[in-house]
């Protein structure tokens, strides 16, 4: 029995406890290991699917761009031809009433009217009175 309480000694207790300390720590490091690469990889997959919704992101805003472009473009565009419209509507409308301003002058001078009256009725100037009295107007013998 000499030898059983020559290996209880002190030493070879802290050595024992020494070695259950180290495994224990090794254990928990093991195990904090595999936690930690789980999580590793939760968050590599999550940086992934984070990478994926930028670039859907990206292009979407590239898709907006250019979509924005093409309003602007058509925009424009509709701009140019409404003001082409404009112009030809006003166009239109001054012949209109020249031709009826005509009409009523040439009315007016079968109806015996002098050149002043004809103006004045129908805004024309004094100088195109005088020419359609003169040529439409009453014959004065």
């Amino acid at each position: 029995m000499v030898e059983e309480t020559q290996f209880l000694t002190p030493t070879n207790i802290l050595i024992l406890l020494l070695l259950l300390v180290t495994l224990a720590q090794w254990v928990q490091l093991a195990l904090l290991r595999t936690r930690m690469s789980s999580r590793l990889v939760r968050v590599e997959e999550r940086l992934h699917e984070l990478e994926q919704l930028s670039d859907l992101q990206a292009k979407t805003g590239r898709d907006i761009t250019a979509t924005a472009e093409q309003l602007v473009d058509a925009t424009n565009n509709s701009k140019t031809a409404l003001e082409a419209l404009r112009r030809d509507v006003v166009r239109l409308a001054d012949d209109v009433r020249g031709e009826v301003g005509m009409s009523r002058a040439i009315e007016l001078a079968r109806a015996g009217a002098d050149a002043d009256a004809v103006a004045d009725a129908t805004g024309l100037s004094r100088e195109e009175s005088e020419a359609i009295v003169t040529f439409h107007g009453k014959t004065r013998a």
